[in-house]
């Protein structure tokens, strides 16, 4: 080659470098999009939180975005299954006059080995799901632009991949496709109101645990049976065994100011959901009511007001708070006589009734009870008492006046000690008053009962220890509505003066345990449904979760824990034998016969002597006392 070529050669490559490079020298663009930003990963999973991001929807077709993280805020990656849920929210009304709102089923979605949508696992705790289609026209329902839409999304039940159980998870996310507030709900109760005596509720198989959940499913969309519509179906399902007055609507429709709809069920009357209870009434064909074809005429007859009336205690409650009794003095004498004084009140002035209880005629019944050996818990199985408006007082005027209470048995030795005393009755009342008990149409309504403690002295308030309260019994029972004997209501305290240990047991049954009327024995045999009498009693918790009734004590540990309280005596046998405290308890629900050799093993006694019974051999504590390896508040479902 000669020179000028091999100079034209050299010239070209050099050319084709020099624009290449020029080439490489350009803009370098605009920056993109930030990523999100990632939490630290999840070292435990105790518990998953969902926080829904977004739902958009792209060409008709929703995507919802959203993050999960544990109990520390951590983020949780490589979910390996979720299912998602669409409905939609047609507004009051909107399917007819006088209808309620009602949910419309689109579609249920679970991404798993497989997926009818597009699942992202965005890898640092942020997902993505987009549906498989438009709702459009989905299940038979047309997509409303400005209607209230919910996603519920479930997680959990499986693990992720290097074996972590992820517990279940449900979280729901209501929107509109505008972008605006939502325009109406339906947010009648909460899983918190149900759980107060449900514990832990979930279904089909515990996938799903929230209100919210069930309803995007029970409605006329999915369920093809109307009675599996969720108002017909929960209302009927509570119909037996309800442990309160089924007319209560605010037991589980309770006055939440968080709850836009709390009011509904006296605002929004309809057949659907009162004919749930009310089953003698056949609406169309006019039985038990006349005939309605829909429920445009409901609220003409049946407005707030009214239903508000008929299903609640507004009359009682305000002729009740014209009357509280209440042991104002108390102290005992060495032959066992108590001296109480007793003072009558009516709250809603302040002031005290002048007269006597056997004077005031609107009382029907006012009685007071008294027992002895609080730290032992009690020294007879029935409590002494008197009945105030058969009796004359001792002394007193100007609303507090004093009786007398005899036959108290005081063992020797236990001067020092404590008693109990508990008041309870019942009053005549109409149209919100109270009123004598002979006036046409006059109701009785039963007062809350109340106990006290006393020495040989005074008033103390030292007594026998709290093992229950009202309170917990309220979350099924209501506040003090359960009524034993006529009138008695107060389960912490008041029902012990009688059921105590020396209420004796059935030494012939297999587990004599369940049928002894000592009231720690009684309640756990009826609440498992094992005490005679109540086998068909459906405990509506779990029964596992002690806490369900059980309180904590001064130091902030649950009365469930070993050791048991000293005074806990053993449960006596009508055949002269004993079974161990802790034995006796905990074979309430432990009563097999391995169960039963393994407490032996470990010092229990059963159908023995007194003192064998009383000897303290029971070494439970040591595996099931607190921080134990068995420890009793660990290995039972307490909440």
């Amino acid at each position: 080659m000669n020179k000028f070529a091999r100079f034209s050669t050299q010239f070209s490559l050099l050319l084709a470098l020099t624009t290449l490079l020029t080439a490489c020298g350009g803009s370098d663009g605009n920056d993109g999009s930030p990523g999100e930003p990632g939490k630290p990963p999840a070292m435990t999973i105790a518990s998953l939180n969902i926080m829904v991001d977004k739902v958009a929807v792209t060409d008709g077709i929703a995507q919802v975005d959203y993050q999960v993280s544990n109990q520390d805020d951590e983020a949780v990656v490589g979910i390996p299954s979720a299912t998602f849920i669409a409905a939609q929210l047609l507004p009051q009304g909107a399917t007819g006059a006088g209808n309620s709102s009602e949910w419309q089923h689109f579609t249920s979605e679970t991404c798993a080995t497989s997926c009818p949508g597009t699942f992202v696992d965005h890898k640092n705790g942020h997902y993505s799901y987009r549906f498989s289609a438009t709702f459009n026209g989905m299940n038979g329902v047309s997509f409303l632009n400005d209607a209230t839409q919910r996603v519920v999304i479930k997680l959990g039940g499986d693990a992720l991949a290097d074996g972590t159980a992820l517990p279940i998870t449900n979280q729901h996310y209501d929107w509109q496709t505008s972008g605006n507030t939502l325009a109406y709900t339906r947010n009648l109760t909460t899983i918190e109101t149900c759980n107060s005596c449900h514990s832990n509720l979930a279904f089909h198989g515990g996938r799903y645990n929230q209100v919210e959940t069930c309803v995007t499913c029970h409605n006329s969309k999915k369920v093809s049976n109307p009675a599996d519509i969720f108002p017909q179906m929960i209302h009927s399902k509570h119909l037996a065994g309800f442990p309160q007055s089924i007319s209560n609507c605010q037991t589980c429709h309770v006055d939440n100011p968080d709850l836009a709809e709390a009011q509904n069920w006296h605002r929004v009357p309809t057949m659907e959901a009162c004919g749930a209870c009310h089953t003698q009434i056949n609406f169309p064909a006019g039985q038990g009511h006349p005939a309605q074809a829909d429920n445009s005429n409901c609220v003409a007859c049946h407005n707030a007001d009214w239903t508000a009336n008929v299903h609640g205690n507004e009359d009682q409650t305000a002729a009740l708070a014209q009357f509280s009794p209440s042991i104002s003095s108390a102290s005992m004498d060495a032959n066992g006589t108590v001296t109480v004084a007793v003072t009558l009140s009516n709250p809603s002035t302040g002031t005290v009734y002048s007269d006597s209880a056997d004077k005031l005629k609107f009382i029907s019944d006012l009685r007071v009870y008294a027992n002895w050996g609080t730290s032992f818990d009690y020294s007879t199985r029935s409590a002494r008492s008197i009945r105030l408006p058969e009796s004359t007082p001792v002394s007193g005027s100007n609303g507090t006046y004093t009786y007398t209470i005899s036959g108290l048995t005081i063992p020797a030795g236990t001067e020092a000690d404590h008693g109990g005393l508990a008041i309870q009755g019942r009053v005549c009342a109409k149209d919100k008053v109270l009123v004598d008990c002979s006036t046409e149409l006059a109701e009785v309504l039963v007062i809350k009962a109340s106990h006290s403690y006393f020495d040989m002295s005074a008033l103390s308030a030292t007594g026998r220890r709290e093992v229950i309260s009202n309170a917990n019994c309220a979350s099924c029972h209501g506040d003090q509505q359960l009524n034993i004997h006529g009138a008695r209501n107060d389960l912490a305290g008041q029902c012990q003066l009688c059921h105590n240990p020396n209420m004796q047991a059935d030494a012939t049954a297999a587990n004599p345990s369940i049928t002894s009327f000592d009231f720690k024995q009684l309640i756990h045999g009826i609440h498992t449904s094992q005490f005679a009498g109540f086998e068909d009693l459906n405990y509506p918790g779990k029964i596992g979760n002690c806490a369900q009734c059980h309180i904590k004590d001064a130091a902030g540990v649950s009365t469930v824990a070993l050791p048991l309280n000293a005074a806990v005596q053993p449960l006596a046998l009508n055949n002269g034998t004993f079974t161990s405290p802790i034995a006796a308890v905990c074979s309430n629900c432990h009563s097999s016969d391995t169960t039963r050799n393994h407490m032996m093993q470990q010092g229990a006694v059963f159908a023995g002597t007194k003192a064998d019974a009383t000897a303290v051999t029971e070494t439970c504590a040591f595996c099931h006392g607190q921080g134990a390896v068995a420890d009793v508040l660990k290995v039972h479902p307490i909440k």
